[in-house]
């Protein structure tokens, strides 16, 4: 900060300077002295509106479509070329690929600028491969705050979400470092020095191992030096300045919305099976077999697909015939029917199901199943991202 900024024509241009944390004041000094004479400590209103928030934790994560034990990635990006964003647009994609889609869950968080210096709709062109990986687009700038506290692990840069994260005590990864462009005096500074970088390798065990290192927590306390005030003295520092008597009624923040949006399900899906347990990835893995939705954009993914996945459709039946007729390599195609789901195979095998929880997976366990010479029991039993599930099936005729 310089005092161009702060001052004009000799004189300081604001009647108060309001700060969070007398570390600011003590840099406001330096920079500017005459400002410092109006500095007045009120708190942080964004950190201590998202402490209390945490009650309704599980209220935001259920929102966002969370189930369970999932674990919620926020990834936050800043503005500018050295940003998470800037630095590494494909990013997000890239880390949902890699992702197990049933244990994981990710939110995408970007700075309004990004939008406005590229145009939104072309920074919607660019984020639709995130959006077929699985990921959850924020369409709101306000909605930060409640996917903020309702993740388990944030992937962030040099842009206040990430901190906001830290002091919330959720752990950080960095996807970008750009030391030269904050003061190397702040606490984001300090966040950028002592909070773990985020690497290429073993992303799942980074995020499922993620801690947040002792020397973060030291940097996340200069934050705010009057934790849970900010409404109060804000509100008491604007009626003074006002000169007008204060409200009866105490000061304090309204919650944050809920994230209406949902999770969207990628149309290519490639499952690994093993015993009982189905893993599904949004991209190609090895030992697994490929699921396309005919909702995907890709027709050459159909093409190669083991199994297809339509959508409610008024023939189901016929619409699995005809579809294993146009996909010669097509094993197994299944859409829902009647309350449950409807199966077939190339081989004749034509089963009805219901499924207390994801049943576009089980499929995948037929045709395992199928391909092992194993029966089709009527209680088939399944765990998919750490939850168990239980599918009940009618073998029509093999």
């Amino acid at each position: 900060m310089s005092e161009q900024w702060l001052m004009r024509d000799g004189e300081v241009i604001a009647e108060h300077h309001v700060l969070s944390h007398p570390e600011q004041l003590t840099r406001l000094r330096q920079y500017c002295p005459e400002a410092a004479d109006h500095a007045v400590i009120a708190g942080d209103s964004c950190l201590d509106r998202l402490r209390d928030a945490r009650e309704l934790r599980e209220s935001y994560r259920q929102a966002l479509g969370v189930t369970g034990e999932q674990t919620l990635v926020l990834i936050s990006s800043t503005w500018g070329q050295l940003s998470s964003y800037g630095s590494g647009p494909d990013l997000p994609e890239r880390i949902a690929r890699h992702l197990p889609l049933d244990e994981f869950a990710i939110v995408l968080a970007l700075h309004p600028n990004i939008g406005q210096g590229h145009y939104p709709w072309q920074l919607t062109m660019w984020l639709r491969k995130c959006e077929r990986a699985g990921v959850i687009i924020l369409p709101e700038e306000d909605l930060w705050q409640s996917a903020a506290v309702a993740a388990d692990v944030t992937i962030g840069d040099h842009g206040s979400v990430t901190y906001y994260s830290a002091c919330l005590g959720t752990p950080v990864l960095l996807a970008a470092a750009p030391h030269d462009a904050v003061d190397p005096d702040s606490p984001v500074a300090a966040l950028l020095r002592t909070a773990p970088t985020l690497t290429g390798e073993n992303l799942a065990d980074q995020l499922r191992t993620a801690t947040q290192p002792a020397a973060l927590i030291a940097a996340t306390e200069l934050a705010t030096s009057v934790p849970g005030q900010s409404a109060a003295l804000l509100t008491d520092l604007g009626y003074r300045t006002l000169r007008l008597p204060p409200p009866a009624e105490p000061a304090g923040f309204t919650a944050f919305p809920l994230p209406r949006v949902q999770r969207p399900e990628p149309g290519a899906q490639w499952v690994q099976v093993q015993g009982d347990e189905v893993t599904r990835f949004a991209a190609a893995s090895p030992d697994a077999h490929l699921v396309v939705h005919v909702d995907g954009p890709d027709p050459r993914l159909l093409r190669r697909a083991d199994i297809v996945l339509g959508d409610r459709f008024p023939d189901p039946a016929r619409w699995i015939a005809i579809t294993l007729a146009e996909f010669p390599g097509c094993e197994w195609a299944a859409c829902p029917a009647g309350p449950g789901w409807l199966a077939g195979s190339r081989d004749g095998l034509v089963v009805s199901f219901t499924a207390t929880g994801l049943p576009q997976a089980v499929p995948s366990l037929f045709c395992t199943r199928a391909r092992l010479g194993l029966d089709f029991p009527e209680q088939l039993p399944f765990t998919a991202g750490g939850r168990k599930y239980e599918a009940e099936l009618t073998v029509h005729y093999g």
